[in-house]
């Protein structure tokens, strides 16, 4: 199952844009894994010389994979997941520190039908994890 969570919000006169695409499928125990193709729409976007993998993407990638875990922990399933990342787009004006992770878990969220008791809100000081 895939699903996408696109975040445009502006809170106090502050963008908050990211795009996190996932896919959920049954595995033995809760992964997260990052496709090699994260980041292919750039080719798409900017032709095949676009570049990937530098330390802004690292982070990036970090943020998606903590957000899909920060749900997967407080799902309350106990059967295995395996969550993978397969799009991660951002902006490099408009997306800010906490806007993947918080793009991410709503993704996951939506792909693995799990609601949230206290889910991630976005206030005047960024992404909300509570």
């Amino acid at each position: 199952m895939e699903h996408s969570y696109r975040l445009r919000q502006i809170v106090s006169r502050i963008p908050h844009v990211a795009k996190v695409s996932v896919r959920v499928e049954a595995c033995a125990h809760d992964e997260v894994v990052v496709s090699d193709e994260v980041f292919a729409w750039r080719r798409d976007v900017h032709g095949p010389q676009a570049v990937s993998g530098g330390p802004g993407d690292q982070e990036l990638v970090a943020e998606a994979v903590a957000g899909v875990r920060y749900v997967l922990v407080r799902s309350g399933h106990h059967t295995g997941r395996s969550v993978t990342l397969i799009r991660i787009l951002d902006t490099p004006v408009d997306t800010g520190p906490g806007d993947m992770k918080f793009a991410a878990a709503m993704a996951a969220c939506q792909a693995l039908e799990v609601k949230l008791e206290n889910p991630p809100f976005i206030d005047a000081s960024g992404a909300v994890f509570p």
